[in-house]
C-alpha cells in the first residue's frame, strides 16, 4: 500500500527516493554525533559540564550558521547550472565557493578571541559554564578551514545531484567524530577537551577524501578546473552569487538570534534550564536534519529543472515532495510523543532535567508539525535561486518570537511555545508566496 501510494508509474518518487535517502542518512548522523557529544558530558558527573557543551557548541553553530549561506547557495546556482549543461558554471560555482570559505575561515580563527568577548555577555551564563564553553569553542575553531571547505563542497555536490557523495563524506566524518571522541576523553584520559578535540580531528582528516570524491565528480560529468580570470574576476557571475546569499546571509544572522534568545533565556534560569533545552534542542535538530534530507532533495531537482527550463516537471516534483514531508512530519510528531521520556534518559541521567524536559512535551510533539513547511519550501526557494522570501518569512518570525520572548515567556513551556509560534510563521509566508515566486521565474 505504502510503495503504491508514493512509487508512481512517472518515477518522480523513485527520483526522489534515489536522492533523498542518501541525503537523510548524511544529515542524521549531525545530530546523532551532537548527540553523542551531548551524551558524553552529560554523564561526566556534573549539569555544568552539559551546560558547558551546549553553550560551547551554540556559539561554533551560531558562527557556522552565519555562513551556511556557502552550503545553500552554492547548491542552488550549481543546480541551475547543472540543469542548463553549463559546465563552465557548474566548475567555477565550486571553484568560487571554496576561496569564499577559505577567506572566511581565516577571518573567523583570527577573530576568535573578540567574537567570545562579544558572546560572553549575550550567553548569560555562570562564569564556570562560560569558562568551559570557552575552551570547547577555541579548541573546535582549530577546526574553520576544513569545515568551510567541506561546507561548500556539500553544497556542490548537492547541486550536481550526487547526493551519495555527501552522504559519503558526512557520515565518514561522523563515524571519525565519534570514534576520536571516546579515544580522546576516555581512552587518552583527556576528558572535557577531547569532546571538542574529536571533531577538529575528523575534520581534517577527511579532507583530503573529499576533495577526491568532488574531483572524480568532475571528471565524470567532463568538469575542466583551471585557475580561470573568470573564477575570481567575472563582476557578473559574483554579483549573482552575492545576489543569491546576501539574504541567505541575513537569513542566518535572524536564525542566529533565535538561537542565541533561546540560550540567553535557559542560562537565566539556571543550567538545569540550559540542559534540560539542549536536550529539547537535540530533538528539534534530529527532525530538522532528516526534514533537510527532502529540502536538499528539493533544491536539487528544483535547480535542475528551473535551469532546463521545465515547469511542469519542477511543478510534479513540489507536489511530490510535499507528499513525502506531510507523511514523514506526522510520524516524527507521533514518535516524539509515545519515546520522548526514553529519548531524555539517553542524553541526560539528570532527573531535574527529565522533568523539565516532559512539561515541554506538548511543544516536542508540534514542533516537527509548525516546521515541516519551513524546512521544505526554503529547499524550493533556494534551487529557484529566490532567496528574499526565506529572509522575509525568517524576519516575520523572528518579530514574533522575541515579542512573545519578552512579553509572554516566563519559563521554558513558553519558551518552546514561542519557539512552535515562530516556525509557524516562517512555514504560512513560504507556502503563500511560493506560487507567485514560481511564476515570476
Amino acid at each position: 500500500m505504502v510503495s503504491g501510494f508514493f512509487l508512481k508509474k512517472d518515477g518522480i518518487d523513485k527520483e526522489i527516493v534515489r536522492l533523498t535517502v542518501p541525503t537523510v542518512l548524511s544529515n542524521i548522523s549531525v545530530p546523532l554525533l551532537a548527540m553523542c557529544d551531548t551524551a558524553v558530558a552529560g554523564h561526566m558527573g556534573s549539569e555544568k559540564y552539559l551546560a558547558g557543551i551546549a553553550i560551547g557548541s551554540m556559539m561554533m553553530s551560531t558562527v557556522f550558521w552565519l555562513f551556511s549561506f556557502l552550503r545553500a547557495g552554492t547548491s542552488g546556482l550549481t543546480a541551475s547550472a547543472f540543469g542548463a549543461s553549463d559546465r563552465g558554471r557548474m566548475a567555477y560555482a565550486l571553484m568560487r565557493s571554496l576561496a569564499l570559505g577559505i577567506v572566511m575561515a581565516l577571518a573567523v580563527a583570527a577573530l576568535q578571541t573578540p567574537i567570545l568577548s562579544l558572546f560572553k555577555p549575550a550567553v548569560g551564563a555562570t562564569e564556570a559554564t562560560f569558562s568551559l564553553a570557552a575552551r570547547y569553542f577555541s579548541i573546535a575553531m582549530w577546526g574553520a578551514v576544513p569545515m568551510m571547505v567541506l561546507t561548500a563542497v556539500s553544497g556542490w555536490f548537492v547541486g550536481m545531484q550526487s547526493t551519495k557523495s555527501a552522504m559519503t563524506v558526512n557520515i565518514a566524518m561522523s563515524a571519525l567524530n565519534v570514534a576520536f571522541t571516546l579515544l580522546l576523553v576516555y581512552g587518552a584520559g583527556m576528558g572535557y577537551d577531547g569532546i571538542p578535540l574529536g571533531t577538529v580531528a575528523s575534520q581534517w582528516v577527511i579532507l583530503i577524501p573529499t576533495l577526491w570524491l568532488a574531483r572524480r565528480l568532475s571528471r565524470r560529468n567532463g568538469l575542466a578546473f583551471s585557475f580561470d580570470a573568470r573564477i575570481f574576476f567575472d563582476p557578473q557571475e559574483w554579483r549573482m552569487m552575492f545576489g543569491v546569499n546576501s539574504n541567505l546571509f541575513f537569513r542566518s544572522a535572524c536564525l542566529i538570534a533565535v538561537s542565541m534568545s533561546i540560550y540567553t533565556f535557559s542560562a537565566r534560569l539556571g543550567d538545569v534550564a540550559v540542559s534540560a533545552n539542549a536536550v529539547i534542542n537535540q530533538l528539534f535538530l534530529f527532525f530538522s536534519y532528516f526534514m533537510d534530507g527532502f529540502a536538499y532533495t528539493g533544491e536539487a531537482v528544483v535547480g535542475r529543472w528551473h535551469g532546463a527550463g521545465d515547469f511542469e516537471m519542477l511543478r510534479r516534483y513540489v507536489r511530490a515532495l510535499l507528499r513525502w514531508s506531510a507523511v514523514v512530519t506526522v510520524v516524527f510528531s507521533l514518535f516524539y510523543l509515545v519515546a520522548l521520556p526514553v529519548l531524555t534518559s539517553l542524553l541526560s541521567d539528570s532527573e531535574a532535567v527529565a522533568a523539565s524536559v516532559e512539561e515541554c512535551r506538548i511543544w516536542v510533539v508540534l514542533i516537527p508539525m509548525a516546521g515541516a513547511a519551513a524546512f521544505i519550501f526554503d529547499g524550493f526557494y533556494i534551487g529557484l535561486t529566490r532567496t528574499r522570501p526565506m529572509l522575509i518569512s525568517t524576519l516575520f518570525g523572528v518579530a514574533l518570537f522575541l515579542t512573545l520572548l519578552i512579553f509572554v515567556a516566563r519559563s521554558p513551556w513558553m519558551l518552546w511555545m514561542a519557539f512552535t509560534c515562530y516556525l509557524a510563521l516562517r512555514s504560512m509566508i513560504l507556502m503563500i508566496l511560493f506560487p507567485s515566486n514560481l511564476k515570476k521565474t
